[in-house]
C-alpha cells in the first residue's frame, strides 16, 4: 500500500510516525514513492526495545541497554510507558512497584516516579523522552535532515493524564505531536482497510503491557471508530511474570533457594523466560537454560535449565488470557453490535502470535480472526500514513474518533456532573454555567474529572481550577461559562468567560497530574543540550 509521492519540494524539517511501545517501540516514513518504510536500529533491526540503561557514561537507549539489565537492573529502566500519567496510589501500580528492580516512588502531586540513587530520580515522561530521541535519531539519519513532528500513537483506552504525558515526552525529545492516534486505529490504517471493501472490523491490540479493542466500521473513505474499551494492565509483560513466578517456585523446588528477592537472577529468568514464550508460540516445548542464575554464598555459580511446554504457559497464562474477553463484549455493547455482525477481526501487537491468545479472541468474536503478517510494526506504518493524510499525500481518507473516556466537573466536594459522554465523537466542545455563592464572591474553584459516575471516588481525578478576579456582586449575579473541549488527541482544554458580557477571565490551574509546563520546557532544554 502506498501513498501519494509528496511533492518535489520537502520541508524544511520532516515527521514520522512512531509507535512508542511498551516492549519495543518503532518508526515509520513515507518514502519519495509513496511507500511506507519502517527504519532499522544501528543493530538492523526494525524494532527499538524501549529499555533506558542510566550508566555511569550516560543514558544507554535500545538493544545496548540490554547489557544493563544483566547486570545494573536497579538503573534500567523498562516499560516506564505503563508508569506515564499513573499516581502511585494506583493498585496496579502498588503490585508493579513489587516485582520490578528499579525503584518506583511517589511524586509530590501524587504520580509514579522512578528512583535511579538516593535524592536522583526521573519522571517516567523522561524515560520515554530517551527513547523517543533514539527514534528521532534514527529518522534524522535517514532522512539527513531534521526531524522535529511526528504522529505518535498510544493505547485506545489511555486516560487524559495518560495522553498529556505521552506529549511531554514528545516535546522532551524534541518532537511536537501532530497528532496522538489510537494504536486498534493506527493498525487498521497500516493494514490498508481505508483501501478495502466496505467493512465492520474488531481491531483487537495486545502488545506489551496493554490491551486495547476499537470497533470500526469503514465505507467510502471514512475511517469511523465507533467504539474503543481496553485493560491499561494487561499485556505480554504480564504473561513473561506468570511464566517468572512459576519458574521462580521451580527453582526452589528443584534446588532448594529462594530467589525471589535477587534482582539480577529475577531479571535474568524474565528475559529467558520471554525468550521461550516467543519460542513457543511456533513450537510445542521450549528450554529455559541461564548458565549462572545467581550465586550461592560460597561464591558459586549456579546454572538453571528447565523444559517449558506450551501447555504449560497456556496454564500459567490463563487467568489473563481470560481478561481478553471483557473488552472485546464492552467494545461490541458500545458500538451497539452483536458479534455476528463484525465482518473481520484484526490482531495487533506481539502477544497476538501466541496460539491460545488466538484462540481466546475466535472464542469470544465467533469467528477466526486475520493474522497481520507485522503485527509489531503495523501501528508504526498506520502513523506514518497519518502523517501524508495530514501533509495532503492521502487524500479521500475522513478519519472519526470517539472519547475513550467522559469528562464530569465538580464543585465543592459535590457529585460530578457530566459534561462530555463517553464515545462522543471528537474533537468536541461543551460547557457549564457557574454561579457565585456568596456576595462578593472573587473566586469559583471547580474539579474535572473522567469518568462516567457521580461519584468523584470512582472517577480519575484530572486538575482542580480556580476562575480569578470575578467583580463584586451580589451572591448569583456572576455567571461564568466554562468551556471544556476535548481534542482529537484526547487531551483537555478549558477556558472561561463572563457569561453576559462574554469577557474572558483568568483560570488558575490549582492541582494537575503529570510535569509542570515549566519542567517539560526545561527537561527539553536539557536534553537538546546534551550528548
Amino acid at each position: 500500500m502506498t501513498a501519494r509521492a509528496p511533492a518535489s519540494k520537502q520541508p524544511a524539517t520532516r515527521a514520522v510516525g512512531i509507535d512508542l511501545g511498551t516492549s519495543n517501540s518503532v518508526v515509520a516514513v513515507i518514502d519519495r514513492d509513496g511507500a511506507p518504510r519502517i527504519l532499522t536500529t544501528a543493530e538492523g533491526s526494525t524494532t527499538l526495545p524501549s529499555i533506558v540503561w542510566f550508566s555511569p557514561d550516560g543514558p544507554v537507549v535500545g538493544e545496548p541497554a540490554r547489557a544493563g539489565l544483566d547486570h545494573s537492573p536497579d538503573i534500567t529502566v523498562f516499560g516506564a510507558k505503563r508508569l506515564l500519567g499513573r499516581r502511585f496510589d494506583h493498585p496496579e501500580i502498588k503490585k508493579l512497584s513489587r516485582i520490578l528492580p528499579y525503584q518506583l516512588i511517589e511524586a509530590p502531586n501524587g504520580d509514579t516516579w522512578i528512583e535511579l540513587a538516593p535524592g536522583r530520580s526521573i519522571s517516567p515522561e523522561e524515560a520515554c523522552a530517551l527513547v523517543l530521541r533514539e527514534l528521532r535519531r534514527m529518522a534524522e539519519a535517514h532522512f539527513g535532515a531534521p526531524v522535529t513532528r511526528a504522529v505518535i500513537t498510544i493505547p485506545a483506552w489511555y486516560d487524559a493524564a495518560q495522553r498529556q504525558a505521552t506529549k511531554d515526552a514528545a516535546h522532551i525529545a524534541g518532537l511536537q505531536t501532530l497528532r496522538l492516534l489510537s494504536e486498534p486505529t493506527a493498525a487498521a490504517f497500516g493494514h490498508g482497510a481505508h483501501r478495502g471493501h466496505n467493512c465492520k472490523y474488531l481491531v483487537c491490540d495486545l502488545g506489551g503491557g496493554t490491551f486495547d479493542v476499537a470497533a470500526v466500521d469503514v465505507e467510502a473513505g471514512i475511517f469511523e471508530v465507533l467504539a474503543t474499551t481496553g485493560d491499561s494492565f494487561l499485556g505480554g509483560d504480564d504473561i513473561d511474570r506468570a511464566i517468572v513466578e512459576n519458574l521462580v517456585r521451580d527453582v526452589r523446588h528443584a534446588r532448594g533457594f529462594d530467589i525471589s528477592t535477587d534482582a539480577v537472577a529475577i531479571e535474568r529468568l524474565r528475559i529467558a523466560a520471554q525468550a521461550a514464550k516467543h519460542e513457543l508460540s511456533g513450537v510445542a516445548a521450549a528450554k529455559v537454560a541461564i548458565p549462572e542464575l545467581a550465586q550461592l554464598p560460597s561464591g558459586k555459580a549456579v546454572e538453571y535449565g528447565k523444559l517449558v511446554r506450551r501447555d504449560e504457559v497456556e496454564l500459567w497464562a490463563a487467568p489473563l488470557l481470560r481478561r481478553l474477553e471483557g473488552p472485546m463484549r464492552d467494545a461490541l455493547k458500545r458500538a451497539g453490535r452483536a458479534k455476528g455482525d463484525v465482518q473481520e477481526v484484526l490482531l495487533v501487537g506481539g502477544m497476538t502470535r501466541m496460539p491460545a491468545v488466538r484462540r481466546e479472541i475466535a472464542r469470544v468474536v465467533g469467528r477466526e480472526p486475520r493474522v497481520i503478517e507485522n503485527p509489531e510494526e503495523v501501528v508504526a506504518v498506520g502513523a506514518a500514513l497519518e502523517v501524508a493524510r495530514l501533509e495532503g499525500a492521502i487524500e479521500g481518507v475522513l478519519l472519526i474518533d470517539v472519547a475513550a473516556r467522559g469528562l464530569a466537573v465538580s464543585m465543592a466536594g459535590g457529585e460530578c456532573e457530566a459534561v462530555i459522554a463517553q464515545s462522543a465523537v471528537v474533537p468536541t466542545r461543551e460547557h457549564r454555567v457557574f454561579a457565585t455563592r456568596v456576595d462578593d464572591q472573587p473566586r469559583i474553584e471547580f474539579d474535572v474529572w473522567e469518568g462516567e459516575s457521580a461519584d468523584p471516588s470512582r472517577n480519575r481525578h484530572l486538575g482542580r481550577y480556580a476562575i480569578l478576579d470575578l467583580p463584586p456582586a451580589p451572591a448569583g449575579d456572576v455567571l461564568v461559562l466554562v468551556e471544556l473541549t476535548l481534542d482529537t488527541d484526547g487531551t483537555v482544554r478549558l477556558g472561561a468567560s463572563e457569561l453576559v458580557s462574554g469577557e474572558r477571565l483568568q483560570l488558575e490551574q490549582l492541582f494537575h497530574a503529570g510535569l509542570p509546563r515549566a519542567d517539560v520546557s526545561r527537561l527539553a532544554r536539557q536534553l537538546a543540550e546534551a550528548p
